[in-house]
């Protein structure tokens, strides 16, 4: 059975940019300083920007320094498409392509993916990320979300995962508590 190390699980998150307009202020970070601020919350976390494959693999090795254990959740969020992150308009990155990025460079990391139809793909291709990254977990949507209740139910989420260190009872409450809002999101949790 899958385990993280700790209860406590710190978010490092790396997020595209949402518009091609850059007056567009839409970011996740605000979600993020409300978990980092909330009475009883309390999450720590990383955020930074990234736009090409150069500069996520540049993020990825910076992650994988001893110094960043404690930040166990690997939070992408950008536009997706099914098996895909859009890096950019014109840069898609495949969930292989980002597995040999990673490759055993996720070790004990929870790994979330706030993108739209990522992983409405082959369960196959899923647990393959599993295992060449080392992950203990990928979650994700399977269809297009919309941007307000998708950060909403990443917070729902990224709570549930500090209560518990099993992956199976994470998602275990999520269906207990958030259910309706899983199948309306189409949310999924793949472990081994």
């Amino acid at each position: 059975m899958k385990t993280a190390s700790n209860y406590a699980k710190q978010i490092f998150c790396i997020e595209g940019d949402w518009h091609p307009d850059l007056r567009q202020k839409d970011t996740i970070e605000n979600a993020l300083k409300f978990m980092e601020t909330a009475s009883g919350m309390k999450i720590k976390y990383i955020h930074r920007h990234c736009s090409t494959e150069e500069e996520l693999r540049n993020r990825i090795n910076e992650y994988n320094k001893r110094r960043y254990n404690s930040f166990s959740i690997f939070y992408l969020a950008f536009h997706g498409v099914p098996n895909g992150l859009k890096l950019s308009p014109k840069t898609i990155l495949s969930l292989e392509e980002l597995a040999e990025m990673a490759e055993n460079k996720l070790r004990n990391k929870i790994v979330h993916l706030g993108s739209c139809e990522t992983l409405n793909i082959n369960k196959k291709n899923i647990k393959k990320f599993l295992q060449t990254t080392g992950a203990l977990c990928i979650s994700g949507f399977k269809k297009e979300v919309p941007f307000v209740s998708s950060t909403i139910f990443d917070v729902l989420y990224f709570e549930m995962c500090q209560y518990y260190k099993q992956i199976h009872v994470i998602e275990k409450h999520m269906k207990s508590y958030y259910g309706k809002m899983m199948k309306e999101l189409d949310f999924v949790m793949v472990y081994e």
